[in-house]
This record gives structure tokens, sequence and C-alpha cells, in this order.
């Protein structure tokens, strides 16, 4: 019994070692790569037949953060992973629409609209000579999201997409 301490000692020493590991691995960027995203006020209320019969916008609706230390190419993908609503008929995921409105620091992008879909698509192929990662700094991309027009065929109620945005290499 004069071993007790010691071996509460080394099951607390194999404790936290475990918890270290779990720690590094359990991260949801991995090792090259950094994606972060912020959405700013992205809920659209149609309450007239002028906003159900137009498409509406929401201006800098996402701003991407990213930085790859793998490599200075990088593609952004979007695609909307589920849609729900309160009435039992989802929305489309071409409803919604993605437009690259401005970058900082300023790259050459691609500023065509892309209208989304269940699958992944290429919103974004960047090649740049600023190594982001190593300076601490970030690519961010600004977003303008576009919505219909939804027109009468779908019922009121609420409708829910879910836009998915991941970081790949070429």
């Amino acid at each position: 019994m004069c071993n007790t301490g010691t071996n509460l000692l080394r099951l607390f020493i194999s404790n936290v070692i475990m918890l270290l590991i779990c720690i590094t691995t359990a991260r949801g960027q991995n090792k090259n790569n950094y994606i972060s995203l912020t959405a700013n006020n992205t809920s659209y209320s149609l309450t007239s037949t002028s906003l159900l019969e137009t498409q509406q916008v929401k201006t800098n609706a996402f701003q991407i953060e990213l930085a790859s230390k793998a490599n200075n190419t990088f593609s952004v993908k979007a695609k909307v992973s589920s849609s729900t609503s309160s009435t039992g008929t989802p929305l489309p995921a071409s409803m919604l629409a993605l437009r690259l409105n401005s970058t900082n620091p300023t790259v050459t992008a691609n500023t065509n609209t892309f209208t989304l879909s269940t699958t992944d698509q290429t919103i974004q192929q960047i090649t740049t000579t600023t190594q982001f990662w190593n300076t601490n700094n970030f690519l961010t991309l600004y977003y303008d999201l576009l919505a219909g027009p939804v027109g009468y065929d779908y019922a009121p109620g609420n409708y829910n997409l879910t836009i998915l945005f991941t970081l790949t290499q070429p």
C-alpha cells in the first residue's frame, strides 16, 4: 500500500498526457490550413409582393478568413448542406447565390455570382505570393448573399438553408 501515492501520480501523469494528445489532434483545422467564417445578418423577411418578386441582397453577409502554410494556392468551395422548412417543403439550394464583394488584402479573385447547389462548387481559386500563415495575417473574403426571387410557389413559413464553406489545396 506504500505505492498508492506513486500509482496515483502515474495515473495523473498518464491522464494529463492523454488530455494533451487529445487536445492537439482534436482541432477544427488541420495543421496546414485555416478557415474561419463570420455570418452577418443572413436572414430575410419577405413581407411584401415586391420582396417576393425581386432578388434580395445581403451585402457582406459572410466574412471568410483564410490562411494556408502548405501552399499559397488554394480553393474555397461552397454548397447548401441542408434545407428545412416549417411547411415541409424546403426551398431549393438554387434559391441562394454568392458573390464576392471585396478582399483584404487585395488579391486577384473571381467576382462572378455563383448559384448554389447541394454539391461542392469552387467559388474561389486563389494564388498569392503572400504567406499569410507566416505573418499571422489572413486573407479575408467578403461575400454578398443573394436570395430569390422566391416568387409565389412556396407557402408562407420559415425556411432554413445551411451553407457549408471549405478550404482545399488543388
